[in-house]
């Protein structure tokens, strides 16, 4: 085991420093340390205590973030979501606050940014890589269908 409960409420203060991170993903840091049970559960309470652990606030976060910078389906932000630790029910009350307009804005977003690189290709080949981006971001297949064939036109 290591340190103290200062200690590890130093470490995981420093861990948020860096970013804002969820209760899970304190807990296994703190873990991989080498802190006890005791300690670490010592300290994540008090960081939760001072607001400084908020799953709701950093699922926010990460919602805003997937509709301004990296845009992502309701599927790529439900599994970064649960990557990040967040506990489902809160992932559900996230995604349930995504409206298909929202996806599909986002959506379109991707493709006009994506679609200058692709102009020397054949439209198929076009369409084919879109697709794929699209569906590796998480967009369902209606959206994608959708935002695709608006640039079509």
């Amino acid at each position: 085991m290591k340190g103290s409960r200062a200690d590890a409420k130093t470490c995981a203060l420093n861990l948020l420093s860096y970013r804002s991170r969820s209760r899970k993903e304190l807990l296994d840091r703190l873990k991989r340390k080498g802190f006890s049970d005791g300690q670490i559960s010592d300290a994540v309470k008090s960081l939760e205590r001072a607001g400084l652990i908020n799953d709701e606030g950093l699922a926010e976060e990460l919602f805003r973030y997937s509709l301004e910078r990296k845009p992502l389906g309701k599927r790529g932000l439900g599994a970064l979501l649960a990557r990040r630790g967040i506990d489902k029910e809160l992932i559900d009350n996230t995604l349930s606050a995504r409206t298909g307009e929202m996806e599909e804005k986002a959506a379109l977003m991707l493709v006009e940014k994506k679609i200058r690189t692709l102009k020397n290709h054949p439209e198929d080949i076009v369409k084919r890589r879109l697709w794929g981006m699209l569906r590796r971001r998480g967009f369902s297949s209606g959206v994608i269908h959708k935002v695709i064939g608006l640039i079509g036109k």
